[in-house]
């Protein structure tokens, strides 16, 4: 029946008409999640290389040959190394969700500060075994191609970590939170690629004293007034910030880190 109406379609139609072959679409959507699962294959093989080629196309072509590909195979990954850094970061805020879903019960008998802390330290040593490279990605995240992304991500990361705190504010709070969380979480991540305290203790208390004073500043009505415009300057200096931070190199003699 298929093949039939397939036909009767393209007679209708004439040679050139515009009807849509089923079979072909079917193909095509085939085409398209090969190509993704392909994508994919890549982007987390080449997470394997970034300790020896940091985030970079070569780390993507590396990619390619362990999953049986070409080099060539790296441009399916859109953006290059700004792509690799975007799915790492995707990557690991999608584990977070997953943690912070399976402590649900051990969140809940937290007072909210206490579980923005968890939930933001949880995500912040998700970074530990890339630390070495990771300058080298943060300023990838500051090009001018790059910051809509990462300002994404990171908006999304502080309404994940502000729901599974049991945020439920309806009113400009809700913009207000999130703003503040994604300035801590953005400092904080600066701070500790410059930490090289035992098990990153000075990030910890650094990320203590910021929610001390986001808390602070939460609790003043007149702070809401112009945060927007505060907070999209702030993201400007946050993400130029990244670009100057984070070429300070890291020493040499900092044991290499494992995926």
């Amino acid at each position: 029946m298929h093949a039939s109406q397939s036909r009767a379609t393209r007679s209708s139609d004439g040679p050139t008409g515009s009807a849509e072959d089923p079979y072909e679409a079917d193909e095509d959507g085939d085409a398209d999640v090969r190509a993704d699962e392909t994508r994919q294959c890549i982007l987390e093989a080449a997470l394997r290389h970034v300790g020896k080629e940091g985030w970079s196309v070569a780390a993507l072509q590396a990619g390619a040959r362990e999953c049986g590909l070409s080099p060539a195979a790296a441009a399916l990954v859109p953006d290059g190394e700004a792509g690799l850094v975007q799915h790492f970061v995707e990557r690991c805020n999608e584990r977070l969700v997953g943690e912070l879903a399976a402590r649900r019960a051990e969140l809940a008998a937290m007072r909210v500060p206490d579980r923005i802390r968890t939930a933001v330290r949880l995500r912040l040593e998700m970074l530990a075994p890339v630390m070495d490279t990771w300058p080298q990605a943060l300023a990838i995240q500051a090009r001018p191609g790059s910051m809509p992304a990462a300002a994404r991500a990171l908006a999304a990361l502080a309404d994940d970590i502000w729901h599974a705190a049991g945020d439920t504010s309806a009113d400009y709070n809700w913009y207000t939170k999130r703003a503040l969380l994604a300035g801590v979480i953005g400092a904080t991540e600066l701070f500790m690629i410059t930490d090289f305290s035992p098990g990153y203790a000075d990030t910890w208390a650094a990320l203590d004293r910021r929610l001390r004073d986001v808390t602070q500043l939460g609790k003043a009505a007149s702070q809401a007034r112009d945060f927007a415009g505060r907070v999209a300057a702030g993201l400007e200096t946050f993400m130029s910030s990244m670009g100057e931070r984070a070429q300070q190199p890291r020493p040499a003699d900092k044991e290499e880190s494992k995926l």
